[in-house]
């Protein structure tokens, strides 16, 4: 996400995790009212550390805890439960999932659904890449609404100015306000927030 919005840190939320750097030294403004702070492929080597340290679970809130200040923090999390992975679910106060219409995405968060520990749920399921024209979307799309009764929000539909956006470095906002996906990026705001 960095790279894509044109942000060349210095600092890493590994650097933060692992002590090299505090939390204000990782924040990066990367647009008006937005900050980010950047991972790389170092974040994996804190598994190794996170799995000897007692309350591993509970390394997310102690070094994110400052940002309570923020009106929202969204953590980007890879489809499996690490170490790290565990942290966000206990950081966060709701969990969103996305997933691509395709029948390996479908059964991948029934996956994790099944392995979440005990007592934390999904909030919102995100239909993404939805192709209206196609049987196999709508399939899914039915499938995920009989199995998250309530919790599935409308879906991001194909769009080809979304694969647009980050070759120049832009939100779907910058690239094309106009568009399907910021239309349909839109609406998703409007259902979770």
């Amino acid at each position: 996400v960095a790279g894509w919005l044109g942000v060349n840190p210095k600092n890493t939320f590994f650097d933060l995790l692992s002590g090299r750097a505090r939390l204000q030294d990782c924040i990066y403004q990367a647009r008006k009212r937005l900050d980010i702070i950047p991972s790389d492929k170092n974040l994996a080597l804190i598994e190794l550390r996170l799995a000897r340290e007692r309350d591993m679970e509970k390394a997310f809130q102690k070094s994110l805890a400052p940002l309570k200040s923020y009106d929202f923090v969204f953590l980007d999390c890879p489809p499996s439960m690490s170490i790290l992975n565990l942290n966000a679910l206990e950081y966060a106060e709701e969990i969103f999932v996305p997933v691509s219409m395709d029948y390996l995405s479908l059964r991948g968060v029934q996956q994790v659904v099944e392995s979440l520990p005990e007592g934390i749920e999904i909030s919102k399921i995100i239909p993404t890449f939805y192709d209206q024209r196609t049987r196999k979307s709508k399939e899914i799309l039915e499938d995920l609404e009989s199995f998250f009764k309530g919790r599935v929000t409308s879906p991001i539909r194909v769009n080809v100015r979304l694969s647009e956006c980050s070759s120049y470095h832009q939100t779907i906002f910058e690239y094309d306000p106009h568009s399907r996906g910021a239309l349909d990026y839109q609406r998703l705001a409007k259902e979770i927030l």
